[in-house]
């Protein structure tokens, strides 16, 4: 993991400008490639950039930049370490730092908000002092209200998407005005969407609908399937301190089932607890999809872990069947199948199921459904991995 963090970390090297530390847009901006500039301009939807003299296009950015509806925009859709770094550079010319992890800084450079400078083999980050000033004006007591409000729905967004996949606007607003006394209405819902749609999210709209990005064209019918399966059906809905914790990306109930079977691999198939980790949170994520059983077994395989015949298997499989009958799945709307008075996921659960001598397994490598270390936020599969 830590030299994986290292190598995240190169990055902000290889996208830094090398050279001397320069603090004003007027300064930095002309020494951007044309190509750059250009992907500013389209981020802020200026008008005939494409026919644009190089010079023109950076006056251009450098006003939308400095814009105080668009600096608004920005700063409310700023996450939390974003926002974090954004106040450490308001107080000082630069800051010098080479442990920051690119996801905190990928949508400020983005938003031509912050730039990073490779001087001597340090890492310089800067927020102009244009920029600077243009916060000053912002109005800051309205700001953070607002702020906060579309923090909050977000958070509501990802818990939904965390702990059920797909979420009808209906039904999110349903969530939260029962757990908040400030309503929410579609009409806000809809603005709040439209706002956190300019930078890249972990779920998009369609037809009223909130749907996870583990959805796209490749598996349509696997949508429709999950849409199918929960029609008309109740949602779980926790209290709001759980709830909230599904906005954490990845999140997921760490049930005794979870830690049985963890604890069943550590003791007799693989002393790597990182690599058990990662094989159990993978596990638990195939459960949650309510995979067929031979399908979440192949996992073991890719992680090195051979399974083991006879005995061992038979409790291998009796394991994984308990942690999948506990296990909250999209299809059930956020329920555990014991909740609904379901069974396992197989009649047979030993078909298909191919066993091998035990191996001992030794691996740095990140499970897809864990966090990405660069710090975005999101899955290491739809990330770095």
């Amino acid at each position: 993991m830590e030299l994986l963090i290292k190598e995240l970390q190169k990055l902000n090297v290889q996208n830094a400008m090398k050279g001397e530390v320069k603090t004003k847009l007027a300064e930095i901006l002309p020494t951007l490639t044309k190509d750059k500039l250009n992907l500013l301009a389209g981020n802020y939807e200026i008008k005939g950039r494409s026919k644009m003299k190089k010079q023109e296009l950076a006056d251009a950015v450098q006003a939308a930049i400095v814009d105080k509806e668009e600096l608004a925009l920005a700063l409310r859709m700023t996450g939390e370490k974003e926002w974090e770094l954004l106040q450490k550079l308001l107080s000082v010319p630069y800051l010098q730092d080479d442990t920051v992890l690119p996801g905190a800084t990928f949508f400020l450079i983005n938003a031509g908000l912050m730039y990073s400078f490779y001087e001597e083999d340090k890492l310089y980050y800067v927020l102009p002092e244009e920029v600077k000033t243009a916060y000053a004006d912002v109005a800051l007591p309205t700001l953070l209200k607002e702020r906060e409000r579309c923090q909050q729905v977000n958070a509501y967004i990802l818990a939904a998407m965390n702990l059920y996949g797909v979420c009808s606007f209906e039904q999110l607003i349903k969530i939260y005005n029962e757990q908040n006394e400030d309503g929410l209405d579609e009409a806000e819902l809809i603005r709040i969407c439209v706002m956190f749609a300019r930078r890249e999210q972990s779920w998009h709209v369609d037809g009223g609908m909130l749907i996870a990005d583990y959805f796209d064209e490749d598996n349509q019918e696997e949508l429709d399937g999950l849409l199918a399966s929960v029609a008309n059906k109740p949602y779980y809905v926790p209290d709001k301190q759980e709830y909230l914790k599904y906005a954490v990306y990845g999140y997921y109930e760490e049930t005794p089932q979870l830690a049985g079977l963890e604890q069943y691999i550590l003791q007799y198939l693989c002393e790597d607890k990182g690599l058990v980790q990662n094989l159990v949170s993978e596990i638990q994520f195939h459960c949650s999809m309510a995979k067929p059983i031979e399908e979440i077994l192949m996992g073991f395989e890719e992680h090195g872990i051979e399974l083991p015949a006879g005995d061992q298997l038979q409790m291998i499989v009796h394991l994984v069947i308990n942690v999948y009958n506990n296990t909250r799945m999209w299809s059930n709307a956020g329920f555990k199948p014991v909740e609904l008075g379901g069974g396992s996921p197989s009649a047979d659960p030993l078909r298909n199921v191919v066993p091998a001598k035990p191996q001992q397994a030794v691996s740095t490598k990140i499970g897809r459904n864990e966090p990405c270390p660069c710090g975005s936020g999101k899955k290491y599969k739809k990330c770095c991995g």
